[in-house]
């Protein structure tokens, strides 16, 4: 990998922690980038969260964190759909809970 690239992989990562800190989804941030798919935003943020001094780590997984405490409420509260579908949502929110741990230092 070139400085260049690795430039460019920095700028890409930096978009997706802005839009993701402006309360854009993983899949509309895939769209909008014109990424593969919304695990590719997901990983650039982490890649970029942990680029983040340590003060600002726990400030934008505190910020995350929030987020999915009011998605996973709003899941729970979705009468209109199956209680599969609120399981299955439910689960995948666990998943991006589980994402903000940080990794622990070698």
């Amino acid at each position: 990998m070139t400085d260049q690239s690795e430039t460019l992989d920095e700028r890409l990562d930096g978009e997706v922690l802005r839009l993701r800190r402006s309360g854009r989804a993983f899949a509309r941030i895939s769209r909008d980038l014109e990424l593969k798919r919304p695990v590719d935003a997901q990983r650039a943020f982490q890649r970029a969260v942990r680029r983040l001094p340590e003060g600002e780590q726990e400030a934008v997984r505190e910020q995350e964190s929030s987020r999915l405490d009011r998605l996973a409420e709003q899941v729970s509260a979705d009468e209109g759909s199956s209680a599969e579908d609120r399981a299955r949502r439910l689960v995948a929110i666990e998943r991006l809970r589980n994402l903000l741990t940080p990794e622990p230092s070698a």
